[in-house]
């Protein structure tokens, strides 16, 4: 879709009623509308292949992984299994390792536990940003492409199949291995006869699903998971879950001799971070269903990751856009904001490697807005912006403000510290506006050729 600067002028002040701005909006309308189109009809494909049939057994979960994933995976891998073992469950876990990334040390500590088998997979060529690569049970990829099946000799409780996705020109990205693990394995898995479970889980390499208490308290031996499974069981009308994401510090920590990072949960969080973390999932603008930590059906989840992931191998927030899809899909979900999934962020001093160098949580934030502004261009600001918004939320009303402050003022037990979050605030108000102005000149470019996705 080719866009020039005055259509985007349009489309971001809103303020011109002209044919050229109604030409963009009608477009993006239109994509939206065919993007859904091609969701829905994949869905429907999956039920005809599965006559609408799923493992209500085992849970099938699902990680990209590149350089900094040997950090986590040690320990989140063995918590969630954990996890699903309390609620008697089984589960088939992807991960996979993404553009020649390798982490064999990890890989090889999950061989040792007895109820685990570890499927080694390997991708082919990708011939193409958005061309899912065939997969194959063999490093050369020789013989036909693998495909899961429900028939597991011996039977095993938990089954990881890591995925060793080949360096590549077009491989770079997190879009682009769960393009092969979605459009690939998945897809035709499922047209080759496998029945796959019921629930799926996108997480990140750093997720924990915790509980936490009243928006101040995490426990971090809890059972989230548990909670989220018991209520998309409990609940047959609800079609994707999310957890409410949780920004956090993360410090080093030994674990049988290995070297990881964990979430320091007293640690301050950057301002943005910090509030982003008390409006999520709470206040309209702020419904993402988090990458690292979204459940559902699992034909819906596949459905929504295959079209984002062939159409738009640019895409860096794929979670936004499931979201978005999703609401105009018509999907049933929420957020559970009593549980969370942890997720890294810098500390307040954390500079980047940049020449010159940049503050990190900042960075963060930015990469996210640059995002979201490629959202915007694709399917229009008035079709996203009460699902998924780059600002802070000046517009919301006095009711919404003051909950905010009180919830400021409810979670911090001193006088102190309340003035201490207020003058977060107010950084984190005028940050975003400077983070917003530089984004709206660089968004991400999410299809064809010049579409890049990299970590």
């Amino acid at each position: 879709m080719m866009l020039t600067k005055l259509s985007l002028k349009y489309d971001f002040s809103n303020k011109f009623l002209g044919e050229p701005g109604l030409t963009l909006r009608k477009q993006q309308d239109k994509t939206l509308e065919a993007d859904v189109k091609n969701v829905l009809s994949y869905r429907a494909w999956i039920q005809a292949k599965t006559n609408n049939t799923f493992d209500h057994i085992r849970i099938l979960g699902i990680v990209a992984a590149a350089k900094g994933a040997e950090n986590y995976l040690p320990y989140t891998i063995p918590k969630i299994i954990q996890q699903i073992s309390e609620i008697e469950m089984m589960a088939d876990i992807i991960i996979g390792l993404n553009n020649g990334f390798e982490c064999p040390a990890v890989i090889d500590r999950f061989t040792l536990r007895p109820d685990v088998q570890v499927i080694h997979l390997y991708t082919g060529e990708k011939v193409a940003n958005n061309t899912p690569a065939k997969i194959f049970d063999n490093l050369m990829c020789e013989g036909k492409p693998y495909c899961i099946t429900n028939i597991d000799f011996p039977p095993t409780k938990y089954r990881i199949f890591v995925v060793h996705q080949q360096e590549g020109q077009y491989s770079a990205g997190k879009i682009r291995v769960l393009g092969d693990i979605y459009g690939s394995l998945l897809i035709k898995s499922i047209d080759n006869g496998w029945i796959p479970p019921a629930i799926l889980v996108t997480f990140d390499a750093e997720s924990q699903f915790l509980v936490e208490h009243k928006y101040s308290f995490i426990e971090p031996d809890s059972n989230g998971l548990k909670i989220i499974i018991n209520q998309l069981k409990n609940q047959s009308g609800i079609d994707i879950l999310g957890v409410k994401h949780k920004f956090l510090v993360y410090q080093k920590a030994m674990l049988d001799k290995l070297e990881v990072l964990v979430p320091n949960f007293s640690e301050d969080l950057p301002p943005i971070q910090w509030f982003l973390d008390i409006v999520h999932g709470r206040f309209s603008s702020f419904m993402t269903k988090p990458g690292g930590g979204t459940f559902g059906k699992t034909d819906i989840i596949i459905s929504l990751l295959t079209v984002i992931a062939e159409s738009y191998p640019g895409s860096r927030c794929e979670d936004s856009h499931l979201t978005i899809l999703a609401e105009y899909a018509g999907f049933k979900g929420d957020i559970l904001i009593d549980v969370v999934a942890t997720n890294r962020t810098p500390k307040v001093t954390d500079m980047t490697t940049d020449n010159p160098p940049k503050k990190a949580w900042i960075e963060q934030i930015y990469r996210w807005t640059n995002s979201v502004q490629g959202l915007k261009l694709l399917y229009g600001e008035h079709n996203i912006k009460k699902i998924v918004d780059d600002g802070l939320p000046w517009w919301l009303p006095l009711t919404k403000k003051i909950e905010i402050f009180k919830h400021i003022i409810d979670t911090n037990n001193n006088l102190f510290t309340i003035v201490k979050k207020l003058k977060f605030l107010i950084i984190a108000f005028f940050t975003y506006r400077q983070i917003k102005k530089r984004s709206i000149q660089n968004p991400d470019v999410l299809e064809g050729k010049e579409a890049k996705a990299f970590w």
